[in-house]
C-alpha cells in the first residue's frame, strides 16, 4: 500500500512540474512565503483577537496554531523522516531557491493553515473564515506546486490541521469555562 502511494506521489510531482510557468511560479512562491513561520496566521490571529476582544478566540487560535505546528514539524516529521521531493529533483527544475531543511511528511504549512481556518470557523463564524480558507488552500497548493511536499503530505497536513483546530477550540472552551465563563464571550 505505501509503495503504491509513493508511486502515485512521484507521478503527481512529475506532472506538477509540467505546469510551471514564470507567472504561476511567482504566485505560488508568494503563497508559500505567506505560510512561512506562520506569518499570515500570526497577523490574522492578532487581527481577530483585537477586533473580537475575545480571550476565547485569541487562545483557541493560538493553541490551534501551536499544536498543529508542534505535531507536524517537531513530532511527526521526525518519526516518519520522509525525504522531500525537492531534494530528489535536479536543481535547474526547482522553483524554490531556498531548500527546506527538514522532512516532508506532513506539511506543516498545510497543518497550521487548516488549524487556523478550523478554529476561526468555530470562534468567529464564516465571514473571516472564508477569506482564511482561500489563503489556506493557496498555501497548501503552493507547497505541492513548488515541490516542497508530495500531495499526500499536504492532504495529511490538512487533516492534522483540522483535527488540531477542533481539539484546541474544544479544549480552550472547557478550560476557560472552568476558570470563568465570562472568558468565553
Amino acid at each position: 500500500m505505501l509503495n503504491k502511494i509513493k508511486v502515485v506521489d512521484d507521478k503527481l510531482i512529475d506532472r506538477v512540474a509540467k505546469l510551471h510557468t514564470p507567472i504561476l511560479n511567482k504566485i505560488m512562491l508568494f503563497m508559500t512565503f505567506l505560510g512561512d513561520a506562520g506569518k499570515i496566521w500570526f497577523f490574522m490571529m492578532a487581527l481577530i483577537a483585537y477586533i473580537s476582544r475575545s480571550v476565547y478566540a485569541g487562545v483557541a487560535l493560538f493553541l490551534s496554531l501551536a499544536v498543529s505546528f508542534i505535531s507536524a514539524e517537531v513530532i511527526i516529521k521526525r518519526i516518519v523522516a520522509r525525504v522531500r521531493p525537492c531534494h530528489k529533483i535536479d536543481e535547474e527544475l526547482l522553483v524554490l531557491k531556498k531548500m527546506p531543511q527538514f522532512y516532508s511528511f506532513p506539511s506543516s504549512h498545510s497543518a497550521t493553515s487548516f488549524a487556523m481556518v478550523t478554529a476561526s470557523f468555530f470562534v468567529c463564524g464564516t465571514g473571516i473564515t472564508v477569506f482564511m480558507l482561500v489563503i489556506a488552500i493557496g498555501i497548501s497548493l503552493s507547497r505541492f506546486y513548488v515541490q516542497a511536499h508530495y500531495l499526500t503530505d499536504v492532504l495529511c497536513g490538512i487533516i492534522l490541521g483540522i483535527l488540531s483546530g477542533v481539539l484546541m477550540v474544544r479544549l480552550t472552551y472547557v478550560i476557560l469555562n472552568a476558570i470563568n465563563p465570562i472568558l468565553i464571550k
